[in-house]
């Protein structure tokens, strides 16, 4: 089963950032961009998946987006849902982890 992910930040996620981040978790790895960007694929060296990012959204009903992910943090602006894939590949947690860091949010997993 796909782990679905939200990455809750004030600071939106970049293209410039997703791919000097992603770098560094892995290096030998390939984005892939589609929907003109709202949707940027990552993977390996042997070209599976690691991790599905969407378009960040503006959190309008904080209250309302709170009810939808374990442990919410206090506050956050924006809403990164991110997926994991089927096969679950070792590298997709840190990478959604390392792009938390790089924005300054964090990681939560949908209910």
């Amino acid at each position: 089963m796909a782990v679905e992910l939200v990455l809750l930040s004030d600071i939106p996620l970049s293209d410039e950032v997703m791919l000097e981040t992603a770098l560094q978790v892995i290096p030998d790895g390939a984005a892939f961009s589609y929907r003109d960007g709202q949707i940027t694929q990552f993977a390996d060296v042997n070209a599976a998946p690691v991790l599905t990012v969407f378009e960040p959204m503006v959190v309008h009903e904080p209250l309302e987006a709170r009810r939808l992910i374990k442990d919410p943090p206090v506050s956050f602006g924006l809403w990164t849902e991110m997926t994991i894939p089927f096969a679950g590949s070792v590298a997709g947690r840190p990478l959604a982890e390392a792009f938390a860091r790089a924005v300054r949010g964090s990681v939560r997993e949908k209910l």
